[in-house]
């Protein structure tokens, strides 16, 4: 458990377990490492993913999502697929396959890098644009939590010559409103989020080594 504590998620998961207090932090890190998620989004990823770049039509997609071993995960990914196609399909999303594994790694504690992967790549008139999708049922990053993933996106994905002068941008998939299982798609984009500045940034440098301390204690005492 230690061991993947110091080994951070990808980057739309760690930033989900950053607060603005260091014993907020300690807590859902420490809660992170214990209980991870029941169920993996990986497969619905993969398939959204390949809709975009393979091209894959909503029944092939959906083919696959139904060939997802675990039941309940089966079932989100064909909601999750369902809502992703038509918002691909509706903007004409076509990804890169050159960019496909893709992955930077953003430092934030002393041997801590934190993954920042695109989930997919499209050249949008001759610009490229990494999306980064984000499958939870409930979109409930705080304005905080975002501006720290604008943060991590630009600088080590944005930052990168082939990205030079490029936006990013995150789309969701929560649960709608009214509804268990209906997913909504949305988006934003990288730049209408506030990166922090360098003082934010070491500040949450120091707050994120801090909570980490103290969750590797956490976790030690609770292992007895």
């Amino acid at each position: 458990m230690l061991e993947k504590l110091r080994k951070p998620p990808a980057v739309h998961n760690w930033v989900k377990n950053i607060r603005l207090r260091r014993d907020e932090t300690a807590f859902a890190l420490h809660n992170f490492a214990i209980n991870p998620p029941r169920t993996s989004l990986l497969a619905a990823v993969s398939i959204c993913i390949q809709v975009v770049v393979d091209e894959i039509s909503l029944e092939q997609a959906i083919k696959c999502a139904k060939g997802i071993k675990d039941p309940a995960s089966s079932e989100r990914a064909q909601w999750i697929v369902r809502a992703f196609h038509k918002k691909a399909t509706d903007n004409g999303w076509e990804g890169i396959q050159v960019f496909r594994d893709m992955v930077e790694f953003y430092p934030v504690s002393a041997g801590v890098r934190v993954p920042v992967k695109p989930s997919f790549v499209i050249n949008d008139n001759g610009r490229l644009v990494p999306y980064f999708l984000i499958c939870w049922a409930k979109m409930d990053l705080s304005y905080y939590q975002r501006r720290v993933l604008s943060t991590l996106i630009t600088e080590a994905i944005l930052s990168l010559e082939e990205f030079e002068g490029s936006d990013a941008v995150v789309v969701c998939t929560p649960v709608a409103p009214y509804s268990k299982k209906e997913r909504n798609v949305f988006s934003w984009k990288v730049s209408e989020v506030p990166t922090l500045n360098a003082e934010e940034k070491q500040t949450l440098f120091d707050r994120y080594a801090g909570a980490m301390a103290d969750a590797e204690k956490m976790l030690i005492e609770s292992l007895g």
